[in-house]
């Protein structure tokens, strides 16, 4: 595990996630951090919930999170198209820098990012993690890596052998056309 895996669940830890989400669902570590295919401070949790009624569900979420003084703003998105609702906390103190922190609410397995993180953690040979660590921090530099952009170079070099930052931008251009 990397140092930034490790402060990453220090804050996780830090601000108890898993005990305030669990109540409510079921919590899951997603994305760079649970991959430890960290580039920039970002913290993704899913929290799986059984109810449709999202907002209802994440007001003491957000409260309790608004309690933490070391939390400054809580910003929440409406994604319900996309299946589900967002908590962002921009700037979390942490020993190396600021982290963001994603609280991906939804009432739907499939608008989760659990199959994916376990079948990626199946996948990913060292030879795969190198790829994407230099695929995903080209995409940093140039100020891209955002807007779920680290999924689409998972699969891209998994499932199509993309293998460099331009065959990744070749592999998108055609994905979308």
């Amino acid at each position: 595990m990397s140092a930034l895996s490790d402060e990453a669940m220090a804050i996780i830890h830090e601000l108890a996630l898993y005990e305030l989400l669990a109540p409510y669902g079921t919590a899951r570590l997603v994305g760079s951090v649970a991959l430890d295919l960290i580039v920039k401070r970002d913290i993704d949790l899913h929290l799986l919930v059984a109810t449709p009624n999202l907002y209802a569900l994440i007001d003491p979420i957000y409260h309790t999170l608004l309690d933490d003084p070391d939390i400054r703003e809580v910003r929440i998105s409406d994604y319900r198209r996309e299946g589900g609702l967002k908590i962002g906390i921009d700037a979390y103190p942490g020993p190396t820098g600021p982290w963001e922190i994603d609280l991906w609410v939804t009432d739907r397995v499939e608008d989760t990012g659990f199959a994916l993180v376990e079948w990626l953690a199946c996948e990913l040979t060292p030879e795969y993690r190198a790829v994407i660590m230099a695929i995903k921090q080209a995409l940093h530099q140039q100020g891209r890596l955002r807007d779920g952009i680290s999924k689409r170079v998972y699969l891209a070099v998994l499932e199509a052998g993309v293998r460099s930052v331009q065959e990744f931008t070749q592999w998108e251009q055609q994905s979308k056309g």
